[in-house]
């Protein structure tokens, strides 16, 4: 144990209204991205993708030290034939879309994935799971890009971050529409 750290009791004494009020903001995340689930049912997914297995809430607390929520949507992680939908709200970095394809996925949406995701970036990182790594070696979506990153990869992975609006059901709007138009162009 290190010898020079202390227990900051002032701390545990006093931050009872800021615990209250991190967890009253993580409870919204979470009703939000069940409502999110709830728009996307299971058979809607199913006529995208038919390997969909549907929609995900969880939640965690320790993403490079700091708690987080996740929505994943289809949830196919096969790394040749999968496709993924991941929302990500990360406390003390923001909310994130990963969305991850499999190499052969990719591949057959190769021509719309950069027309269709103009602002998004294209992760570097050899796994999708390591989000500060993931948006720390990436850079910008485009065809050259892409081209690239699927001759050399098992998946591809495009990020961006989203804004997030005072109002919850605007950003539950805002989300759904995002969503919709992601599913849409996968047809």
């Amino acid at each position: 144990m290190d010898q020079t750290a202390k227990l900051d009791f002032p701390f545990w004494e006093n931050s009872k209204s800021f615990f209250e009020h991190f967890n009253q903001q993580t409870e919204l995340i979470l009703q939000l991205f069940t409502e999110l689930c709830n728009a996307f049912p299971q058979t809607t997914l199913e006529s995208f993708f038919a390997n969909a297995k549907g929609c995900k809430v969880s939640k965690g607390n320790q993403l490079e030290g700091m708690p987080y929520q996740v929505l994943d949507i289809i949830r196919d992680f096969d790394l040749n034939h999968g496709f993924n939908i991941r929302l990500l709200n990360w406390w003390g970095y923001g909310l994130f879309i990963f969305i991850t394809y499999g190499s052969d996925t990719a591949k057959s949406f190769q021509r719309i994935i950069p027309i269709h995701f103009e602002g998004y970036s294209l992760s570097k990182s050899s796994t999708p799971y390591e989000y500060k790594k993931a948006i720390i070696e990436s850079e910008t979506l485009d065809s050259k890009n892409l081209g690239m990153e699927l001759r050399k990869s098992k998946h591809v992975q495009i990020w961006k971050k989203l804004p997030v609006y005072e109002n919850p059901t605007d950003t539950l709007n805002a989300l759904k529409e995002m969503i919709q138009s992601i599913l849409d162009i996968h047809t």
